[in-house]
């Protein structure tokens, strides 16, 4: 494609800006550089509709900053939360203090599955077993927790025995 690159620029910048515009206005014209930068690698001379295979590109591309950005939210939540003053997380304090002292197996899963939220399947492969056994440790790790969650007469003063675990 670098016979005419220049040419593929000029006639259709102005098409693939608008079109990522719409979709992302604060990152247009990273999106639609990756695009071009792309069609400059990978796009043949003899593509029979070149802004076709650009637009699709840059969608994918679009695509691709729109989980970026939405993981970037997730995280800055996460972060909110956890770095709360102390006594203003309630739960969340005891759930981080609960999860430091539960068994690595059992705060693995319940992070891959609900912080991270991925799949079973998907945790399976990252923890190196199937499906079926991660829903089965997924099972006993919140049920740990259940265990181990305060009472209302743990909160009276009585916690010794509530922090056991499976």
């Amino acid at each position: 494609m670098r016979d005419g690159f220049e040419a593929l620029y000029r006639a259709h910048y102005e098409a693939v800006h608008r079109f990522v515009n719409r979709r992302l206005a604060g990152s247009a014209d990273d999106i639609v550089a990756s695009t071009f930068e792309l069609a400059y690698r990978k796009l043949r001379n003899d593509h029979p509709h070149p802004v076709g295979w650009l637009i699709r590109t840059a969608a994918n591309l679009v695509k691709t900053e729109l989980r970026r950005q939405e993981r970037e939210r997730r995280a800055l939540r996460d972060a909110d939360l956890v770095l709360s003053a102390p006594g203003e997380g309630g739960d969340l304090d005891t759930l981080s203090s609960l999860l430091e002292r539960m068994p690595r197996a059992h705060r693995q899963v319940l992070q891959l599955t609900y912080w991270d939220e991925l799949s079973a399947a998907e945790a399976g492969v990252v923890l190196g077993c199937s499906e079926q056994a991660v829903w089965k440790r997924l099972s006993r790790a919140k049920a740990a927790l259940r265990a181990a969650w305060p009472t209302e007469t743990d909160l009276d003063g009585d916690r010794e025995g509530a922090e056991t675990y499976a």
